[in-house]
């Protein structure tokens, strides 16, 4: 029998708190992710600023004690994240199979979470950094391709259902995690959402031609989605995008890199709202937010 601390030592309590034979502790051990691995709050929401940032890196002491962990998205790790409606289960599965032309039934065996709720679940693969440079967030229909700027959550507390849990034998620990499979990375080549290429300002001849849209997109490349506070920057901006014309794509694509962003189905909701908007936002409060940002960048007037 092994020898066990006096009862009220207070060691005892210790080492059950720090050493429990549980899931994070497996998922630490995992070298792929863990430097990608980052705190998440019970809301789902990282629970630092900057965590997009790949010198952004936690302790195991954070990493067990948060009340959830995620994985930061992008090389080498992709997110095949099926969350279809609750009155249409299939949804996310019928998108895949009109994106792909093949059932998920195809996609290798590899890791996958779910949330506990009906016909949800997120498929974790790899991508070789040659594979797909062009590669970007992408949405539609209960399915969405999670990537860079993007976290997933894969383990700990969940709003709704108490608890991530890993699907039977697709535990990091239980298989290896696959490549992600070429006909699904070219499914979603053409369809990726792609903003539209920014530009520099013109001659003052030719200030006339440029629409709201281009006024906007000039502004936005100064203007990361990262780090905005939600409710007096982060939410004008997509009314802003929403007024000068943007298209939906351009304006996901913004915000997909920001940690305000909550998947695809989220910011269509706050997207729509933002055609209703009753204040005032304009290009012209965009334009004298983003002075000061282009500035602290060292970029002149203009």
């Amino acid at each position: 029998m092994k020898n066990r601390h006096p009862a009220g030592s207070g060691q005892e309590a210790k080492s059950d708190l720090i050493v429990p034979a549980n899931n994070r502790h497996r998922i630490l051990q995992q070298p792929l992710i863990r430097p990608h691995l980052i705190a998440v709050g019970p809301d789902k929401r990282p629970l630092r600023s900057g965590w997009q940032q790949p010198d952004q890196h936690y302790s195991d002491g954070i990493l067990l004690t948060a009340p959830a962990i995620g994985l930061r998205l992008g090389y080498p790790v992709l997110a095949v994240d099926f969350d279809p409606k609750p009155a249409d289960l299939g949804q996310a599965e019928g998108t895949f199979l009109d994106l792909t032309g093949r059932g998920s039934a195809h996609l290798p065996l590899s890791w996958t979470v779910s949330s506990g709720k009906l016909g949800r679940r997120q498929v974790l693969l790899t991508v070789n950094p040659d594979a797909a440079p062009w590669l970007k967030p992408w949405s539609k229909g209960g399915l969405e391709i999670r990537w860079r700027g993007q976290q997933s959550v894969i383990d700990g507390h969940h709003p709704e259902t108490g608890r991530y849990q890993w699907l039977p034998r697709r535990a990091p620990w239980e298989c290896l995690i696959a490549a992600a499979p070429s006909w699904l990375l070219e499914a979603i080549k053409p369809t990726a959402p792609q903003p539209a290429p920014y530009k520099t300002k013109p001659s003052s001849s030719c200030l006339d031609r440029w629409s709201p849209a281009d006024w906007c997109r000039f502004y936005l490349q100064h203007w990361p989605a990262s780090g905005l506070d939600a409710r007096s920057e982060w939410w004008p901006t997509v009314v802003v995008m929403r007024r000068s014309g943007l298209t939906y794509e351009e304006a996901f694509a913004w915000t997909a890199a920001s940690n305000k962003f909550n998947g695809g189905r989220e910011f269509r909701r706050q997207w729509d709202k933002a055609e209703h908007c009753s204040a005032p936002y304009g290009l012209e409060w965009l334009g004298a937010r983003t002075r000061s940002a282009r500035q602290r960048q060292g970029v002149g007037r203009g």
